[in-house]
């Protein structure tokens, strides 16, 4: 629904790459499955990482954790699937650790199916990321760093062995779209949008995802929320339920000017 808190003018776009991306789904266990596209909890760690901001695991001093400051109240994030994605299974070697007398190696391996999302055209898994903060200081050093392209600790995509590259693209302006009719080009909650169908959406593919949305400073897990995503690189065509907010951005992109429509995950 709508963030009550603020509005922002601009954000910050850019675009996270790479050959490989896993995006592991919290429910599952034995067998790591993977999401089509970066949580918030991902996308805000990964920003988190790029500052050197600490997680409660680095930290003792509560005020110093980054989770509570990107929370919905702070923070704005919108995430859009920028390439056609195609999944495949692989089985990987992990230490067998079922007691802490293992953790050694001692115990061997143990293998554990994992999927990895790879692009269908051969080139790189893209997502585009659009952030805002309330915290200037944050905002702006974020800014600076993707200009310099110089960042604490190397962006990745969901794994550490994932590496990823970020191409900085602009700083847009963002207000809200006063139409109840829109096109959507990122993720969107599905509670605050009803799919509309036309002629044409037989070309389009609809998924939906259930998602954490956030921690505490103390690691708890905020209520999960579903998500819903085009994956052919189509708009979603949607109607915006009663609260629900939808924002036009406008940026610059290779010379061009470019309008879109986002939604906060």
């Amino acid at each position: 629904m709508v963030n009550n808190y603020f509005c922002p003018k601009t954000v910050l776009i850019f675009d996270i790459k790479g050959p490989m991306a896993h995006f592991r789904k919290y429910y599952t266990n034995s067998s790591s499955l993977s999401y089509l596209f970066p949580p918030r909890t991902v996308v805000v760690g990964l920003i988190a990482g790029l500052l050197g901001l600490p997680s409660e695991r680095h930290t003792k001093e509560k005020e110093d954790i980054y989770h509570e400051k990107f929370d919905e109240r702070n923070c704005f994030v919108a995430v859009s699937l920028r390439s056609k994605v195609k999944r495949m299974m692989q089985t990987v070697n992990y230490v067998r650790t079922k007691s802490l007398s293992e953790i050694n190696g001692s115990a061997g391996s143990t293998q554990i199916p994992l999927e990895i999302l790879i692009p269908e055209n051969g080139h790189e898994v893209t997502c585009r990321i659009y952030f805002y903060h309330t915290d200037k200081g944050i905002y702006g050093e974020l800014k600076e760093r993707l200009e310099k392209r110089m960042f604490v600790f190397p962006p990745y995509l969901g794994v550490t062995e994932f590496l990823a590259s970020i191409d900085y693209i602009d700083e847009g302006d963002i207000s809200k779209n006063p139409n109840i009719n829109v096109e959507i080009n990122s993720v969107c909650k599905l509670k605050d949008v009803e799919l509309l169908f036309r002629d044409d959406s037989k070309e389009l593919q609809y998924i939906t995802e259930k998602m954490p949305t956030g921690f505490l400073n103390d690691r708890t897990p905020k209520k999960p929320e579903k998500y819903v995503l085009e994956v052919k690189g189509k708009v979603m065509n949607v109607r915006l339920k009663d609260g629900a907010v939808c924002y036009s951005v406008t940026y610059s992109e290779d010379g061009c000017r470019t309008i879109e429509n986002i939604m906060p995950i």
